[in-house]
């Protein structure tokens, strides 16, 4: 009894492992297909909350808007910004960031496409078309080569806050933000328009795919170099020897060379590996010339 005890407890996360599998496969079998793709036992559509359905379609809704029927500018527009590189006007990242604009913002009743107000966001410019007051110099996915054409701006693999990130290059016009900071291996709180139609958004999005821009000024904090723990330095006691290795010594002939003569002085239980792990040595079979080998006098003693 006892050996079947202790074989279901060391095995118990297979027999749950198992038991889950059964189950599913019991459900998928004897389950109904429903009409939207869900599997129940009656036959009947799975319930989603209806908050839960809601929050899902308007996300849904607001990112097919922006990206593919929700126009961020127009030919005219830019064509009118077309072929003048160099435009320039150097900023900053603090710049970009004091110009953030508070949530629900509609620039006084104009409106806000995406495009224009990572536009002004860079370059604090608010209009680009007097027939269209609320539409940038570039469509969302383009607004991010368009800094970097004009303004001097350059790519960057890691996003910092104030970066301006263009997306969605899938498809018809894509969309732009402003980064804020990450919240998952590819989603990120932003800064944008649009969203909510034609005003500033602060939201949760996922940026997979999209590409990020800084100011050409902009230089990276340097990566923290690590310090190194430093060895401590044992403390002298009476009868310790201090040997500086040399080339060709090992630890063995040390400790013999210094009048040792037991015969517990090799084996993973032996003396040289108790001198080697005192000096915090990992391999006691690998030492260095002008290193220093404290021989314990309490461990020459013991062994």
């Amino acid at each position: 009894m006892k050996k079947i005890s202790r074989f279901i407890l060391k095995n118990l996360h297979w027999f749950i492992v198992a038991f889950v599998a059964l189950l599913c496969t019991i459900f998928i079998i004897t389950g109904t297909r429903t009409e939207n793709g869900s599997i129940t036992l009656d036959g009947s559509d799975a319930k989603i909350e209806e908050y839960t359905k809601k929050f899902i379609e308007d996300s849904n809704d607001a990112l097919y808007r922006i990206m593919n029927e929700d126009a961020p500018t127009d030919e005219a527009t830019i064509k009118a910004f077309d072929e003048v590189e160099g435009l320039g006007g150097s900023v900053t990242l603090e710049v970009v960031k004091s110009r953030r604009l508070p949530d629900g913002d509609t620039d006084n009743g104009k409106g806000w496409q995406c495009s224009k107000y990572t536009a002004y966001l860079a370059t604090g410019r608010r209009e680009y078309s007097s027939a269209h007051p609320d539409y940038g110099p570039r469509n969302g996915k383009d607004i991010a080569k368009w800094l970097v054409d004009n303004y001097g701006w350059q790519y960057t693999d890691k996003p910092v806050e104030g970066a301006i990130g263009s997306g969605g290059f899938n498809t018809l016009y894509g969309h732009t933000a402003e980064f804020l900071y990450w919240t998952g291996n590819n989603t990120a709180m932003v800064s944008d328009a649009n969203y909510v139609p034609l005003t500033v958004a602060t939201h949760n999005m996922n940026v997979s795919g999209w590409v990020w821009v800084v100011p050409g000024d902009y230089t990276p904090d340097p990566e923290p170099t690590p310090t190194p723990t430093p060895t401590p330095t044992p403390e002298p006691v009476s009868g310790d020897i201090y040997y500086v290795v040399r080339v060709g010594d090992t630890l063995g002939q040390i400790i013999r060379n210094n009048g040792y003569v037991g015969n517990k002085l090799f084996g993973d239980d032996g003396l040289a590996q108790a001198i080697a792990e005192r000096n915090q040595i990992e391999n006691r079979g690998l030492i260095y010339p002008n290193q220093t080998i404290v021989l314990y006098r309490d461990l020459l003693n013991a062994y």
